[in-house]
C-alpha cells in the first residue's frame, strides 16, 4: 500500500500493535472486562488518568497526522480523533460514557476479535507500506 507519508506507516503499526494486544487480552480474559470497569468507575485518580492519557494519545496523532488522502492514512487519523474524543468523553461526561459502554461488555469476545483484525491489518499496513516518493 502507498500512502502519503511515513508518520502514517509508523503510526500504524503502532496503533495496530497496541490493538493487537488489547484484542488478546480480551480473549484470554473476557471476564476480567466487567470487573475492570466497575472498578474504573469507582476510581475518580483512574478515571482522570486514563481520561488524559486518551486526550493526549489523541491530540499528538491529530496534530502529527493531517493526513486524510488514502485508508491507511484515514484509519490513522480517525483513531487519533476516536480517542480525542473518548478521552474528552471520560473527563466532561465519565459516568454517561461508561453506561453506554457498559452494554458493549456482552460482545467482549467480538470486540476482542474485531481489535485483533484491525491490529493485524494495521501492522501489516505499516510494515509493507511505503511512502510516497514526495512525503
Amino acid at each position: 500500500m502507498e500512502t502519503m507519508s511515513v508518520i502514517t506507516l509508523h503510526l500504524a503499526v503502532m496503533i495496530g500493535l497496541v490493538c493487537l494486544a488489547t484484542g488478546l487480552g480480551g480473549l484470554t480474559g473476557p471476564n476480567r472486562w466487567p470487573d475492570m470497569i466497575d472498578e474504573f468507575e469507582r476510581s475518580p485518580g483512574l478515571m482522570l488518568a486514563v481520561a488524559f492519557v486518551g486526550v493526549v494519545f489523541g491530540l499528538i496523532i491529530i496534530l502529527a497526522h493531517p493526513y486524510w488522502g488514502d485508508p491507511l492514512a484515514v484509519a490513522v487519523s480517525l483513531i487519533g480523533w476516536a480517542s480525542f474524543v473518548e478521552g474528552l468523553a471520560l473527563l466532561a461526561i465519565p459516568h454517561a460514557y461508561l453506561g453506554m459502554i457498559r452494554p458493549a461488555l456482552r460482545f467482549a469476545r467480538a470486540w476482542s476479535i474485531f481489535a485483533i483484525v484491525l491490529g493485524l491489518i494495521l501492522v501489516v499496513a505499516g510494515l509493507t507500506g511505503r511512502a510516497s516518493p514526495l512525503s
